[in-house]
């Protein structure tokens, strides 16, 4: 018989862990927390996808260099290795079939039906404004960003819960998958029919004590979001039911309900009803115009986030923003300050570059072979350079000094900026390492 496993598919924060436990409450099912290592789901350079496409499309794979091996068998191979990995677990605790549970493989269901093509899916869906609200939560221990959706906001954690629905539902009900589609709001209302639904689907036999589910034992690993909820209750809640009713609408609720109405309500959710008033309307229409404003200081300042880690890069950072700024300004300003403006430029270049070779001297010692001697020699040329050029600042028969300075500066700043890329690069490689 083909390995046949339940996944229990839902946005996180939908009662993914909730169903878990439940169907864990059974004799013959054995629930297990999330296996993001299966598809990569958090990232990271390992998983099993990422193993099984290499090996299959790679081009140091098996499939482009053993004749006879093709796609079908390493998705097999991998298929079998699952199967294997969990009978001892099935065998101590004496159950028969494996349920996986990571709301994160959403965006790699095509790849999880073609290697477990026998499987069977129950999809658990909630009220994405509680889903919102319920993540927004627990921003203090989970879920510092949303990976590929910038930072956490209650319309990133929206427009998510969406778009990965409507994934789910592109893949799921597509006709050769068996599915049975759940709500939350359903399995707290009447959790017996529910649970009886569920087993129905999965050809096995409802057991009342499913329901009871704090009194058995299951793995909550401290990791895992969902678990630290479900482990601190004793039975199912309706609390969570509508809670986004009594949160605040501020300019960026307002616009992301107005905006996904629709989807809410084909979904068969009730409406946001969201007031016609005058107020209302220009904070949704203004938000929509400073949204893509604020994204895009927010990633800058994402972005920057290593480059000022520690002291020294911070100062490094500091130096080159002066550096930037000076090159901005009309010489007519600069040549009013005097000889002051054409001694910053100078010293900043050195200051700078000082700064930034302090922060990466070790990695850039340890991975590309360049001494300290070296280093130091370059930085005595630089303030030398630096030297002639605040000599020139005093000599009134020096040249044109502003020109030749702002050429310096330029060059610097863009040597600087053009490195720090490559820099951080071999710091995460070292790491790696």
């Amino acid at each position: 018989m083909p390995f046949s496993p339940i996944f229990i598919v839902g946005v996180p924060r939908s009662g993914t862990t909730l169903l878990r436990v439940l169907l864990d409450s059974h004799s013959r099912i054995l629930a297990l927390p999330e296996t993001p290592w299966i598809s990569g789901a958090y990232g990271g350079p390992l998983s099993l996808r990422q193993l099984l496409v290499d090996l299959a499309d790679g081009p140091y794979g098996v499939a482009r260099n053993v004749a006879g091996v093709g796609r079908a068998d390493i998705l097999s191979a991998g298929a079998e290795f699952l199967e294997r990995l969990f009978e001892p677990a099935l065998k101590a605790r004496g159950k028969s079939v494996v349920a996986f549970k990571t709301p994160s493989d959403i965006p790699h269901l095509e790849f999880m039906a073609a290697l477990l093509p026998a499987a069977r899916y129950i999809h658990i869906t909630r009220d994405g404004r509680d889903v919102a609200m319920s993540q927004l939560s627990k921003k203090g221990s989970f879920f510092l960003e949303l990976r590929g959706y910038r930072s956490l906001s209650y319309a990133n954690v929206f427009r998510r819960w969406v778009e990965w629905e409507e994934k789910a539902r592109a893949v799921l009900y597509r006709g050769e998958l068996k599915v049975l589609h759940l709500r939350y709001e359903d399995l707290i209302a009447d959790p017996e029919k529910e649970m009886r639904r569920a087993t129905a689907f999965l050809d096995l036999t409802f057991e009342p004590g499913m329901l009871d589910y704090a009194a058995k034992r299951h793995d909550y690993p401290k990791w895992e979001a969902g678990s630290t909820d479900v482990v601190q209750r004793q039975g199912l809640s309706d609390s969570s039911v509508g809670k986004w009713r009594k949160a605040k609408k501020n300019a960026e609720v307002l616009h992301t309900l107005a905006r996904y109405e629709h989807f809410l309500v084909h979904l068969g959710y009730p409406s946001s009803e969201l007031e016609s008033g005058w107020k209302d309307r220009a904070l949704i229409r203004g938000y929509g115009l400073v949204r893509p404003l604020l994204e895009m200081v927010s990633l800058t300042a994402r972005r920057a986030r290593p480059l000022v880690r520690d002291k020294a890069r911070a100062f490094a950072s500091f130096c080159l923003l002066l550096l930037a700024f000076q090159a901005l300004v009309p010489a007519s300003i600069l040549d009013a300050a005097g000889p002051a403006a054409d001694l910053l430029g100078p010293l900043l270049s050195f200051a700078g570059t000082l700064s930034f070779v302090t922060a990466f001297m070790p990695l850039l010692r340890r991975q590309s072979g360049v001494g300290t001697g070296v280093v130091r020699a370059g930085l005595l040329v630089l303030g030398y350079v630096t030297m002639l050029e605040a000599a020139r600042a005093f000599v009134s028969d020096g040249g044109p000094t502003m020109p030749h300075l702002l050429f310096n500066v330029l060059a610097v700043l863009a040597a600087l900026v053009a490195a720090a890329p490559l820099v951080l690069r071999m710091q995460e490689k070292a790491r790696a390492v």
